[in-house]
This record gives C-alpha cells, structure tokens and sequence, in this order.
C-alpha cells in the first residue's frame, strides 16, 4: 500500500492466528489502498493487487475492500466487494490524461461586490503585485484564500462569466480578489452579480492546475462561508 497506516507484511501471519484463537471478533474486509490509480500504466497498480490477492488468501471468509475512485476503472480485479469512490462522486476526474467519464456536479458561484476602472500605472493587490498597463475595469469579488481559493491563483487563475474568461489580477487577498473585466461589455457585471469558479467552463482540474495541485485539494478547501445547495 502506502506505507500510512495498516499492518506491514511481516505481521500478518501473527494476526491470522490471533483471529482464530480469539474468535470473538468481527472483522468484515481486507482493506488496502491504491497510492497510483490516477495512473492506469502505473505497475504499482498491478504489484498492490497481487500482494491483495495474498492478503485474501490468507484471510479466507474476509471480503476484499481496495478500489477508489481511480481503482474503479482499472477493470473488474481491482473491484472487490466494496469500492470507495471518493473525488468521482463529486465529478472529479479518477485518471490522468484520459477524457473524465464522470459528470461534473460541483459548481461554485462568487458575488461581486465592487466595479471601478482604474487608469494605466494603476497598482492592484498586494504589493501592488499587478501593475495596469493601460485603461481597465476591474471587478472585486467575495471570496479570497480564507475560503479556499488559494493565493497560488494569483495572477494565473480566472474565473468565468457567460463563457468570457475574466483573469485574477494583483494577489488573491483573505477574503476577496479582483477580477478583470475588460473584455465584457461595459455594464455587463453590476453588484451582486455572480461569476463562475467552478461549473461548464472551469472544471475542478482546470482550477487546480492553475493553482499548482490536485482537485482533491481545491474540493477539499471550499470553506464554510458558502451557501450551499443541495440537489
């Protein structure tokens, strides 16, 4: 497995004679975990399923829980009885480099809460981190790194409106960032309208890679100050 948590190999013979002697104790599955199945060509996908083949055999009468998201579409051996499908229940993609099959049910909307145009020279963020280089329109929104947007996001992220990408610009702050909307119509956004983070133009993947990690960590950190709906 991962070397995290579980018993190492060495132990497990003491365990299967521990278990018949007791006998009083329930234990429902042989439980592992796939560290690579993001990568179906990975060989460690096929070096953890023979080792859990091992574990099964030697614990007869125990069903086989192993596959997560990822392990899920490695085929039918790595199935078991009981999968635990985790960031494809969410719409996250369970492999690398391969189309997502899965449909994406995350969407997170951001209010805005400020317009202004700003003249060139005009330093933004901060640090005045970015610097205008000419007339922009500027939209301030409601959310920040203390809501798990993360300020790695700054200066590469961006954020959608009606399918036009609108970029972060200056450093995401704790409790908002600034957007530039200058490819939109002038009056196009007002106050309190909604931008998409996440939804049809801006998957989980996509914001991750602009933020420079994995999907797991951009679900994972949405804070608690959204309103969430659940359908």
């Amino acid at each position: 497995g991962m070397l995290s948590l579980g018993g190492p190999p060495r132990e497990r013979a003491g365990l299967s004679s521990w278990l018949r002697e007791v006998g009083n104790v329930a234990v429902w599955f042989s439980m592992s975990h796939l560290a690579s199945a993001d990568d179906a060509g990975s060989e460690q996908n096929g070096d953890q399923l023979a080792e859990m083949n091992r574990i099964a055999d030697e614990f007869p009468g125990f069903d086989v829980c192993f596959a997560n998201s990822g392990g899920i579409f490695l085929g039918n051996a790595f199935h078991g009885v009981l999968a635990r499908s985790g960031i494809a229940l969410y719409g996250g993609a369970p492999t690398a480099g391969v189309a997502n099959p899965m449909e994406a049910v995350v969407h997170l909307d951001v209010a805005v809460v400020q317009i202004q145009a700003v003249q060139a020279g005009a330093r933004i963020g901060y640090s005045g981190a970015h610097v205008a280089e000419g007339e922009m329109r500027l939209a301030t929104l409601a959310a920040g790194y203390a809501d798990g947007l993360l300020r790695s996001l700054s200066g590469r992220g961006a954020v959608y409106y009606d399918g036009v990408r609108l970029p972060i610009v200056g450093r995401v702050s704790m409790d908002s960032m600034t957007i530039d909307i200058s490819a939109l119509p002038e009056g196009t956004l007002t106050l309190g309208s909604f931008v998409e983070v996440l939804g049809p133009h801006q998957t989980l993947e996509d914001l991750a890679r602009d933020a420079g990690t994995i999907s797991y960590e951009i679900l994972t950190g949405l804070g608690q100050r959204y309103h969430r709906r659940y359908r």
